[in-house]
């Protein structure tokens, strides 16, 4: 949200830090953390929900994409 704040609204992250009651110094070092296996995890679906729904010519609805991403033993959370 920070980081949004400062890229749609260019409103420093100084001033976004304080209306939410965070620190900056938290704010820094979190943005410069790695990434989670969680959200590595959720782009990586992302990914493959898109490469099914172009694949299919924008045809496959989410039952359609769903079952695709099951279909070869996936897991879809």
């Amino acid at each position: 949200m920070i980081s949004s704040c400062k890229a749609d609204e260019g409103i420093p992250h100084r001033v976004a830090c304080r209306a939410l009651g965070t620190s900056e110094s938290w704010f820094y070092t979190w943005r410069e953390r790695p990434p989670t296996a969680r959200e590595v995890r959720r782009q990586h679906l992302a990914e493959e929900t898109e490469e099914i729904f172009r694949r299919s010519g924008g045809a496959s609805g989410s039952p359609k994409v769903f079952i695709e991403l099951v279909r070869p033993g996936g897991r879809c959370r």
